[in-house]
């Protein structure tokens, strides 16, 4: 793990130079996530054989939280092209997996068209693929569209004929526009608009079954890349903290040392921003053994791989709810170490208490709890893929 987190670390630290002005001004970050592919990072969990470095889930997720670490915004929409890549591993050898792997190899990015606003009911699509006098055809409208403003390649969740499908799409394929308008208070770079999709023109292999009988850790797979981005705030408010209170001159008449570096109770603030991002840092590493065991499960074709599946859902559910409130505590008691000062717009301090809100504010951790009682009590399974829509 050392060697590829060392690797990475200089373009980690170039992408994450104008972090702060970016968020200040809303600037998305395209030359940054060229930047990063020219680096190799969009390749890094792919096999060996198609040119990646076959990083671990350990490897791969410690890579994402010290992204997140730069810049929270970069870590998140990744989600759909890390899941992407990992889906495609797990499927059977097949000519059309290959092509997938080989896209991604030659440096395609991956995004995602699942979600909508729509009248849609819970777990059904509004978007959909239809037959006309021309063939197939997708219309429909995404929101939520996390990477794809950035994307070469995009997953369509849609309904045909009452079935779900997926399909596979290049984002400047005729028909499909792109429209940054995510309006979240936080995470706001991540390209997380409306995606639209007008009469596009489809061929057979680029509709796939969405096979639900297919053994999938892909839930938590993407709740874990959340978490990977929040535990990297965690880490970036430690460091700014740090950062904060080594520089600051100005004291107050009341504190309790001469200078702001001295003093007791800011050097307990600090420390117990510490124990905050060990937290996270310690239950991300835990959640993400587990997707390991159920990796290797799945691949092998081993007796319990449902079971590896099942403790990797339940282990990401348990540490949702150990490091969203570390990292959210965190981010209010960072201003503890600073007065005033600590609020100045340009520091942007802010930030990270809005972008991990936003990022919490997906999959309710509330039901997440409520379920892992459920499965305590009641012996009730945690549902390994959560869905949105009407009531």
């Amino acid at each position: 793990m050392t060697d590829l987190v060392a690797r990475f670390a200089d373009v980690f630290d170039e992408v994450g130079a104008d972090a702060v002005a970016r968020e200040c001004e809303r600037r998305l970050p395209f030359a940054e996530i060229e930047t990063l592919r020219a680096a190799g990072f969009t390749r890094v969990s792919l096999p060996a054989a198609f040119g990646g470095d076959a990083a671990t889930h350990a490897e791969l997720f410690e890579l994402l939280a010290e992204l997140a670490r730069r810049d929270s915004n970069l870590a998140q929409l990744f989600r759909s092209h890390f899941s992407f890549i990992d889906r495609t591993i797990h499927w059977p050898s097949s000519p059309s997996r290959d092509a997938r792997l080989r896209a991604l190899a030659d440096g395609a990015i991956h995004g995602n068209a699942t979600f909508e606003r729509s009248s849609a009911k819970v777990g059904t699509f509004g978007t959909r693929v239809t037959h006309d006098g021309e063939g197939m055809r997708l219309d429909g409208t995404k929101y939520y569209s996390t990477g794809t403003l950035y994307a070469d390649l995009v997953s369509v969740a849609a309904d045909r004929d009452g079935e779900s499908v997926s399909v596979l799409l290049r984002t400047d394929t005729l028909g499909v526009e792109r429209i940054d308008d995510w309006r979240g208070f936080g995470q706001r770079m991540t390209g997380s608009g409306t995606t639209v999709f007008d009469r596009v023109r489809l061929s057979g292999d680029q509709v796939l079954d969405r096979d639900s009988d297919r053994l999938s850790h892909g839930g938590a797979f993407v709740q874990l890349v959340l978490l990977a981005a929040l535990t990297g705030i965690g880490r970036a408010i430690l460091d700014d903290a740090t950062r904060f209170v080594r520089t600051r001159t100005r004291t107050y008449s009341h504190g309790s040392a001469a200078t702001p570096q001295a003093d007791p109770i800011v050097q307990e603030v600090v420390g117990e921003l510490s124990g905050r991002s060990f937290i996270a840092d310690a239950a991300l590493a835990a959640a993400v053994t587990t997707l390991a065991r159920s990796s290797a499960a799945i691949l092998a074709g081993a007796d319990d791989a449902a079971q590896r599946v099942a403790d990797a859902d339940v282990a990401t559910a348990r540490a949702q709810l150990a490091i969203l409130p570390a990292v959210l505590q965190a981010a209010t008691d960072l201003f503890e170490v600073g007065g005033a000062s600590a609020v100045d717009a340009d520091l942007a301090l802010d930030r990270h208490w809005r972008n991990a809100r936003t990022i919490a504010s997906h999959n309710p951790a509330r039901y997440k709890a409520r379920a892992l009682g459920d499965l305590l009590i009641n012996d009730t399974p945690v549902v390994s893929w959560w869905s949105s829509g009407e009531a």
